[in-house]
């Protein structure tokens, strides 16, 4: 009999509920636009820090054990600015970035690289870009349209949240879409 397997990611939330309800409105002026989009649940809305994909029970209990070694002290992130992987011709993912607070968010991405590499987890490939996926792009309907949307919110602001904790968290897909429960909160410490 195969272990038990568990999707798992590590993230850091967006809790800030004015931040939340701006990007909420932003993926509805997108989806007014008649884009073939699936926008992500307000709940679900976080920063990914890595994804761990499928682990057995073990190995969680190690994934876990490693980041509670995690050590960053609290500080503000400002969301800002919004735009597509892999870029505005060829959209598969519609994001908003982080603007202040960036290289914070850098150092906490190293450290769980870090850890986790120690584990037999694959660093990341591609350059770091801390983002936050507000929809996946179905088809190319409507691509300018958006492409033209998201150029005007280059700039904007959508506010700014408290970084307080990194969270290891469970993803059960269902037909419904993800559905997330936290397995670990790991809290900054004061500096």
């Amino acid at each position: 009999m195969s272990e038990a397997q568990v999707r798992s990611f590590v993230s850091i939330d967006l809790e800030d509920q004015q931040v939340l309800s701006r990007i909420v409105s932003i993926m509805s002026s997108l989806q007014a636009l008649g884009g073939d989009l699936k926008p992500v649940e307000g709940e679900n809305i976080h920063l990914t820090l890595k994804f761990l994909g499928n682990v057995s029970t073990p190995r969680l209990a190690e994934v876990q054990s490693s980041l509670k070694q995690l050590t960053f002290p609290s500080f503000s992130a400002e969301i800002k600015g919004a735009g597509a992987f892999p870029n505005l011709k060829h959209m598969n993912v519609i994001w908003v970035g982080v603007n202040e607070g960036w290289s914070q968010v850098e150092q906490i991405y190293e450290q769980v690289e870090k850890l986790l590499y120690t584990l037999g987890f694959k660093r990341e490939n591609r350059p770091f870009s801390p983002h936050i996926t507000i929809a996946r792009v179905r088809s190319i309907r409507k691509r300018d349209e958006i492409a033209n949307f998201l150029q005007h919110l280059s700039d904007e602001s959508f506010g700014t949240i408290t970084v307080d904790k990194v969270q290891l968290k469970q993803s059960i897909l269902s037909s419904s879409g993800p559905k997330y429960s936290t397995l670990l909160e790991i809290p900054s410490q004061p500096r």
